[in-house]
């Protein structure tokens, strides 16, 4: 019958039993009088189930099952006293009582929920002791239509299909052929063993209409038989080693050989040594057959009947070829799993060098774990050419290789190259690339050169600015006296020519070069001299705030803002609070400088976790809306005396980078032609409190 033909049924149903406007207005004072019973049924309910074995059995899954069944319930009783009588009410019910014939519930015991259920909420209804008889008569009334029109449904949905699982011998001969085939299928693709026990024991149940149904495999190694996939089974066990009395049936299952065995009725039957399980399942009959090939013993599968069963030939067959068919899925997976042990080895091999290697083949690429981490990218992320491309900044070859061709052998061409790459993170690496290129794939082998580079970078530094302080020493030394001189003839200057207006305008410019100068002389030796850092813990906001605070001259007569966009706003660090304040000082005030209208900055820092240097850091990220940066400009910004202004030394940058080096963090300046500088600087969280 059609769910249209079911819903017109029900609409007849519906005037049978009396079905009014006044129990539609019943719904929602049910709901509100039984919703809080709802609970405590489900419980009664079940606690009730585990008492009776035969209701019981059909639990599979234990408590975790029992707990989605009483969500699921719960649903149910909602939307039967809410009766909201649509198709899909019709539908959802139908399919309750399909779901009892899947499961093998006796209808009887459906019967009997519906009567206890209807007890309890009957009992919670008559308690009702602020409602007058007369209405508490009348929900009486309508709670049980909805309940009796609820079990209509189920049960003729129950009866329809469970009449027409009874099918003749051929029919259920055919459809064992056809669960054949799909195990079949299952067993020589690609599916993984579980899911072939648990489908050679649906097809098992299926097939014979067995109560019980199990695969128990044979731990060779621990010498204990496992319950990997079972049905109907009173109190699931999956995973677990069977119990001593149940292990020695399968034990007898095992010594009888691989043929089928057959316990016709245990009660009569001397042969057998029972299991307990089976015994307290009220099991009468049982066919049973050990799972072997001539090299390899992997456990049994069973079928047990709660009344007596006679078995036919094709059942023994069918049977029998399921056994076979497991012993094909063990064989394969057996086959399949010596190549992936041979391939993971050499994959172990490669994936533990400490050195990055990626194998090419055409556009494909396969990574090592040394990449993941130099990379902050994950294998599945850099699984071609393209994803590796879209990571590097740049590449040349090295030097001693320029203008000359790669190392050609009788195999291959190799070839060194450094690469920058931009981490995941953001953050930019120097990688030494060697390629070993052939004619079929490629192999490059990755070491990461930055610390290398940047303690060359820095020792080149440390002799520049040696060379420089040295130099400014010999310049400070000869030039004081000079610039002394000049100051008091500007002093004496100043009391003779102070009538003299023109005069005393040449004179403030002269002073004004010579503060210039020394200003300059500061710059260049503080630069040169090497930091001393003082350490304490700060909040990164206090820090801004006392930066913003000494750019106040250049904020004078224009409107100038600073946002902070902080997560979580206290964020702290253990640094140099001068020293820092100083970094963020240059970036205000070259941000105010660079804007011709109105400024605004804008300051973001989060915690984040380093992979390359492992440890946990703040990222903190400054924009202004000004013109941006070049990429020229953003390469070359934190080198000594690079400037793009018309007047400064051009080491404001560099010592910012120097202060955040000394630190053990990071600087960098992003380039956005038009839409603002971005600088971002990466600081160590250690002791940072968050």
């Amino acid at each position: 019958m059609s769910l249209d033909q079911d819903y017109q049924r029900f609409l007849d149903l519906k005037s049978y039993v009396g079905w009014t406007d006044d129990d539609n207005a019943c719904s929602d004072e049910l709901l509100t009088l039984l919703s809080d019973e709802i609970g405590p049924i489900l419980d009664d309910f079940y606690t009730e189930i585990k008492k009776h074995r035969a209701a019981w059995r059909v639990i599979t899954g234990g408590d975790a099952q029992v707990t989605r069944l009483k969500s699921s319930l719960a649903r149910w009783l909602q939307g039967t006293l809410q009766a909201d009588h649509d198709q899909n009410y019709v539908a959802e019910r139908r399919m309750i009582g399909y779901r009892h014939v899947d499961i093998g519930l006796d209808h009887v015991y459906v019967n009997a929920a519906f009567s206890r259920v209807r007890l309890r909420l009957n009992e919670t209804l008559s308690q009702q002791g602020q409602l007058s008889l007369e209405r508490r008569m009348e929900l009486h009334s309508s709670l049980g239509k909805r309940l009796d029109l609820d079990l209509a449904i189920m049960s003729a949905a129950y009866q329809a299909e469970y009449q027409s699982r009874q099918v003749p011998v051929d029919q259920a001969r055919l459809q064992q052929q056809k669960l054949l085939a799909r195990l079949s299928r299952a067993a020589l693709a690609d599916a993984d063993l579980e899911q072939i026990h648990f489908q050679t024991v649906s097809y098992l149940s299926e097939a014979l209409q067995a109560d019980l149904a199990e695969f128990v495999e044979w731990n060779a190694d621990h010498k204990q038989f496992l319950l990997l996939a079972a049905k109907g089974w009173p109190e699931p066990l999956l995973n677990n080693s069977l119990k001593e009395h149940d292990a020695r049936f399968w034990q007898q299952v095992i010594d009888h050989g691989s043929g089928v065995n057959v316990i016709d009725d245990w009660q009569m039957q001397t042969e057998w040594q029972g299991s307990r399980t089976l015994a307290e399942s009220r099991v009468v009959t049982s066919v049973v057959v050990a799972v072997r090939d001539e090299q390899q013993l992997y456990g049994a599968i069973g079928a047990h009947f709660q009344k007596a069963r006679k078995l036919l030939p094709s059942d023994l067959d069918y049977i029998s070829s399921l056994a076979n068919l497991l012993v094909q899925a063990f064989h394969r997976k057996r086959i399949e799993r010596q190549k992936l042990e041979n391939a993971s080895q050499l994959r172990r091999l490669v994936d533990l060098l400490p050195a990055g290697a990626v194998y090419v083949a055409g556009n494909q690429l396969q990574v090592n774990q040394a990449v993941e981490r130099m990379t902050g990218f994950s294998r599945l992320e850099l699984v071609t050419r393209k994803n590796w491309e879209a990571i590097v900044e740049s590449r040349s070859s090295v030097e001693d290789e320029k203008d000359q061709p790669g190392e050609k052998t009788l195999q291959g061409v190799t070839e060194r190259y450094e690469v920058e790459i931009r981490r995941k993170d953001g953050q930019k690496r120097l990688i030494s690339q060697m390629t070993f290129q052939s004619s079929a794939d490629e192999v490059w082998l990755l070491h990461d050169v930055t610390e290398q580079a940047e303690r060359h970078r820095q020792e080149l530094q440390a002799e520049r600015l040696a060379a420089i302080g040295q130099m400014i020493a010999g310049l400070t030394h000869e030039s004081r006296n000079a610039l002394q001189r000049i100051q008091a003839c500007n002093e004496m200057l100043e009391l003779k020519l102070e009538d003299n207006e023109a005069a005393m305008k040449l004179l403030e410019r002269s002073q004004k070069a010579q503060n210039d100068l020394q200003k300059l002389f500061n710059e260049v030796r503080n630069y040169a001299s090497p930091l001393t850092l003082e350490k304490e813990p700060c909040e990164l906001a206090r820090i801004l705030e006392d930066a913003w605070n000494q750019s106040e001259v250049d904020r004078e007569g224009r409107a100038a803002e600073l946002e902070f966009e902080l997560t979580p706003t206290d964020i702290a660090l253990v640094v140099d609070r001068f020293r820092i304040s100083q970094v963020f000082r240059n970036f205000f005030e070259n941000s105010l400088s660079a804007t011709s209208g109105d400024a605004k900055i804008t300051v973001s820092a989060e915690y984040r976790e380093s992979a390359e240097h492992d440890r946990r850091e703040v990222l903190v990220t400054v924009r202004d809306n000004g013109p941006g940066l070049t990429t020229e400009v953003a390469e070359k910004i934190f080198e000594p005396f690079f400037t793009t202004k018309t007047k400064g030394s051009g080491l404001g940058m560099a010592i910012a980078a120097r202060i955040i080096a000394s630190h053990h963090g990071t600087i960098e300046a992003v380039s956005h032609p038009g839409a603002g500088a971005e600088f971002l600087v990466r600081l160590p969280a250690e002791q940072a409190t968050d």
